[in-house]
């Protein structure tokens, strides 16, 4: 195995976070890849950075997605009317299976968006209230 600085390994670690694909890093540095998973499992942090850049890219994403709310009504506007036509008149290129389709995938991913705000709008909750029963069980253990 090629001999790399500490620089270098935090640089390989670095670069699978981001990726997440042994192959890519290793072609980068131009080694095996079993040599860079040594190097990543050898990182006892990669869960927690992992989990970190998970939690970047979902946040990202969702302030993307609120952006575009404007866009996601125009958008969902025109399919519902295409919809509301061709459930009047359906021809022989487009089904109202196909619109309907479309429609149901926006919907899905709409209500994905929701619940992931749920989520962390109830981890953000909790750890009010964590702070709140911790500071009453301080009281109380002062009063005795």
């Amino acid at each position: 195995m090629a001999k790399f600085t500490d620089l270098e390994k935090k640089n390989i670690v670095a670069d699978y976070v981001n990726c997440q694909n042994y192959s890519e890093v290793a072609k980068k540095y131009g080694v095996s890849v079993e040599a860079i998973r040594l190097i990543v499992k050898a990182d006892k942090d990669i869960l927690k950075k992992l989990e970190q850049k998970k939690e970047e890219n979902t946040q990202t994403t969702l302030e993307y997605m609120q952006t575009q709310h404007e866009t996601k009504k125009r958008i969902l506007d025109k399919l519902l009317k295409a919809i509301e036509i061709k459930a009047e008149d359906i021809d022989v290129f487009t089904s109202i299976k196909d619109l309907a389709t479309a429609y149901g995938i926006i919907l899905d991913k709409e209500l994905k968006v929701l619940e992931i705000q749920r989520q962390q709008m109830d981890t953000k909750n909790n750890g009010v209230l964590d702070d709140l029963m911790e500071a009453l069980k301080n009281v109380k253990d002062t009063k005795q």
